[in-house]
């Protein structure tokens, strides 16, 4: 599919129906979806799919969102990595095989002192970059094999982790509904393309 036609073809899709959807997909999917681009190639994200605790998790939802979370196949929890240094040095363990020596003592050596100087705003203004990119990323992928879905920001972060058993090291940042649906969804208005370019 040309990149145009997957974009106009992704909607926010809020109702779904009862067909299944193959776990097998999403994997793809989250697959494709880590192929983003990352600060510094840290790839601090962590995908939590949920499908026995969706019930939970959608219980203190507002009703709309509430509705969507039960009705979806999978609720992907995006999730990011708080820890950027024991993140990086990760990189360098698992990639060891692949990596050059440089890249190694890049993960090892020269990331994790620029992340210690991190303040706690700069760290969630970067997390929350990784994790925009990601999730879209991951919500052209399932549009990509006709799979529906919605970015949840509605939605209390103080409880994810305890519901779903997710260490605290992990900020939880976005619930993606997904499943399949026979909702025909009207394109969002777009601002014409010359009311956001300025030229110097």
């Amino acid at each position: 599919m040309k990149f145009l036609e997957l974009n106009k073809k992704r909607h926010a899709v809020k109702t779904f129906n009862d067909k299944p959807v193959d776990f097998k997909d999403v994997r793809t999917a989250i697959e494709i979806a880590t192929l983003a681009p990352s600060a510094n190639n840290i790839q601090p994200w962590k995908f939590v799919v949920v499908e026995d605790k969706k019930a939970d998790l959608a219980k203190d939802l507002p009703d709309l969102n509430k509705k969507q979370v039960e009705e979806a196949q999978y609720v992907v929890a995006l999730f990011t990595d708080t820890d950027l240094i024991q993140r990086s040095r990760k990189i360098a363990r698992v990639g060891r095989r692949n990596l050059p020596d440089d890249l190694i003592g890049y993960y090892m050596e020269t990331l994790p002192p620029r992340y210690a100087k991190f303040s706690d705003q700069v760290k969630g203004e970067y997390l929350a970059l990784n994790a925009g990119i990601v999730a879209m990323n991951l919500v052209l992928a399932l549009t990509d094999q006709g799979i529906a879905s919605n970015m949840i920001l509605g939605f209390d972060k103080s409880l994810t982790n305890d519901i779903l058993d997710i260490d605290k090291r992990f900020r939880p940042e976005l619930l993606i509904t997904v499943g399949y649906s026979d909702a025909k969804v009207d394109p969002s208005y777009r601002l014409p393309v010359d009311e956001i370019i300025e030229r110097r």
